[in-house]
């Protein structure tokens, strides 16, 4: 068995993985969702100049 440290190393190193998972993903969205807006309002804007 893995002594107490090492259990709440192991826990730690989950956690981490987690949070950097969640923190990259929001980065990811958050960049496509903004270019995906803009695209959508360029689109909008040259379909109410015609």
């Amino acid at each position: 068995m893995m002594g107490a440290n090492g259990a709440v190393l192991l826990s730690l190193l989950i956690y981490a993985a987690l949070i950097y998972g969640a923190v990259r993903l929001i980065k990811y969205f958050i960049r496509y969702g903004i270019d995906y807006y803009f695209q959508k309002l360029d689109a909008r804007q040259t379909e109410q100049e015609k």
